[in-house]
């Protein structure tokens, strides 16, 4: 969550540079984040309670969105800087 933070600054300082198609970047990491903050808690809490009864599966949605998270600012990173 931090590393995404982190790189929605970066994006707002290539602004600059790149223009208004760098937005697009910043919302996709920042609304990550986002998602991933606003959902912890609940996580962990099934994580835990999960361990508790000792029947604890993997949280394969929360995997699949983040990794769609990455390859989709993968994606769009290489657009702008091929675009700009």
């Amino acid at each position: 969550m931090l590393a995404l933070v982190t790189v929605s600054a970066i994006f707002l300082r290539w602004l600059p540079q790149h223009g208004l198609p760098i937005l697009l970047l910043f919302t996709v990491s920042a609304g990550t984040a986002a998602g991933i903050y606003f959902t912890q808690r609940r996580r962990y809490s099934v994580s835990s309670h999960g361990i508790r009864e000792e029947m604890h599966d993997a949280d394969i949605t929360a995997v699949l969105w983040t990794a769609f998270a990455g390859v989709l600012l993968g994606a769009l990173g290489i657009g702008v800087v091929l675009i700009g």
